[in-house]
């Protein structure tokens, strides 16, 4: 029956209109005079037409200015505040804040007056989680990326992860929730230039304040009371980034300088795709999925998209809320699969693949680790859980990554990149195979040692006999590469 009644619910989803916040925000101050209220909206640092001179009046709207514009039904609440009134945390004209007060009448017109008790500013996230019936389900979402950009499964579902963000990840350094989506060209510009297009596309729907831009002042004019005001979009912890530009999309950084701390940190998700395959190319390095498009990407206009743009946010911010954050030292099926995963393209693609792990390029082991750990936390809000499928699925969606970078890579990039292995590596055979699989295993590593019997058991697993396993771990202790900082525990001397 339940199921039944999701799928009744999904072919007839309500939209989360300007209209629907409007009529939740007039029935809350439609109660009598006298009566005690609690409401959230944003504070507007106007005052009201007529305001008496007893206190300080200001404005309280359920609607952004964005969303007042295409709103036939608009709403505001007048707040008198005092001396008694309780002030927590920093105002601003566009703060999103909570509101505790008696109701009663304002003087002029037939609008409501709070008289304020208390007022916070409060996470602007909390204004989407009062709406859990809008949410979309994973189906749902799955069909309107589907029906909106046309590519293959796995570049769909990075745009949906980049959307949903990735959780903090205990023991990964310090990033914030924002996904770097990058894609490059393979064969053809066009695939690329298309599939900008189509982010852009996306990008153009979703609500201002989720725009990562320079300014975050707009000066607004409202003709429903005949005032105007500057209002401050509020802080939150969602920002997405599209180029604006075609030129853009040549560029080593497709962001302006303005925003390179928040790529650096992560504090945006950057879907910004590239027409150069570089295996330094910061994008790559720093991306959790950085495909290279090979098949045609085409997109449309999706009316529907369009309709449900505000329940898609309300479904990225409830996915939030369901995976917060995950320890990396918990993740032991993650750690154990990822290794594998080296080892295989070690023994498929040799020294070139070797060449990729190397610092600054797109598959070094550390940070692909913890970028891959991120991609998984954005998997499972898709999901709903992560479980050792999910793993699964995810160096699925490596091995797919790896193989095409591999395959695409221009001639010279693969060139280059040998040279510069060969300059790396030296010394004798032995010692750099043990050596790179160790860096594997302290790439993994919350606290940088590994054990010597985690060291032997992935010598064994690359190929090496358990006696000729021990006799490598001795000549790297022997010879300086190893030491032994506590008795069974293995670091790297870095020359």
């Amino acid at each position: 029956m339940e199921e039944l009644l999701e799928l009744l619910r999904e072919e007839h989803r309500e939209p989360l209109t300007p209209s629907v916040r409007v009529k939740d925000f007039l029935r809350k101050i439609s109660r009598k005079n006298g009566e005690e209220i609690e409401i959230d909206g944003f504070l507007l640092l106007r005052q009201p037409p007529n305001a008496p001179k007893d206190a300080v009046y200001y404005l309280l709207s359920p609607l952004t200015p964005e969303e007042a514009k295409r709103s036939r039904l608009k709403a505001y609440l007048v707040l008198r505040i005092d001396e008694k009134t309780r002030v927590k945390g920093r105002l601003y004209s566009g703060s999103y804040v909570m509101v505790k007060g008696v109701l009663n009448a304002y003087p002029y017109g037939n609008m409501r007056l709070l008289h304020v008790f208390e007022l916070e500013e409060i996470p602007y996230e909390t204004r989407w989680t009062k709406y859990k019936d809008y949410a979309l389900s994973r189906n749902e979402l799955e069909n309107l990326i589907s029906s909106t950009i046309y590519a293959n499964y796995e570049l769909q579902k990075g745009i949906i992860y980049a959307l949903l963000n990735a959780p903090t990840v205990i023991g990964v350094e310090n990033w914030s929730e924002g996904i770097t989506f990058s894609a490059f060209k393979g064969e053809s510009k066009r695939p690329v230039i298309s599939l900008w297009e189509g982010l852009k596309y996306i990008y153009s729907l979703l609500p201002r304040e989720l725009k990562l831009k320079k300014e975050r002042w707009e000066e607004f004019d409202d003709d429903f009371l005949g005032i105007d005001f500057k209002f401050a979009f509020p802080k939150s912890g969602l920002a997405y980034y599209v180029p604006p530009t075609k030129a853009m999309l040549k560029r080593v950084n497709p962001i302006p300088r303005w925003a390179e701390k928040h790529f650096l940190l992560k504090k945006a998700s950057f879907l910004s795709p590239r027409l150069f395959v570089k295996p330094d190319d910061i994008m790559a390095t720093l991306g959790e999925s950085p495909l290279v498009i090979i098949d045609e990407v085409a997109y449309e206009r999706n009316r529907e998209l369009e309709e449900l743009m505000p329940n898609l946010v309300a479904t990225i911010i409830l996915a939030k809320g369901k995976i917060g954050s995950l320890n990396l030292g918990e993740m032991k099926e993650y750690r154990y699969r990822f290794e594998a995963f080296l080892i295989k393209n070690r023994n498929e693609y040799g020294e070139l693949f070797d060449a990729l792990t190397l610092s600054g390029k797109v598959f070094n082991v550390g940070t692909r680790y913890r970028l891959g750990a991120r991609l998984l936390g954005a998997m499972g809000r898709f999901e709903g859980k992560i479980d050792r499928g999910l793993v699964n699925d995810l160096l699925g969606l490596y091995q797919e990554i790896t193989d095409t970078w591999i395959n695409e890579m221009p001639e010279k990039e693969k060139l280059k990149l040998l040279k510069e292995y060969e300059r790396y590596i030296g010394g004798s055979k032995v010692a750099e195979i043990g050596i790179k699989i160790f860096e594997d295993l302290e790439a993994t590593s919350l606290d940088g040692t590994v054990t010597r019997e985690e060291f032997l058991k992935a010598l064994v697993e690359a190929g090496f006999r358990e006696e000729h396993g021990r006799e490598t771990i001795e000549k790297l202790l022997r010879e300086g590469y190893l030491y032994e900082p506590f008795s069974g525990k293995l670091k790297l001397v870095r020359w």
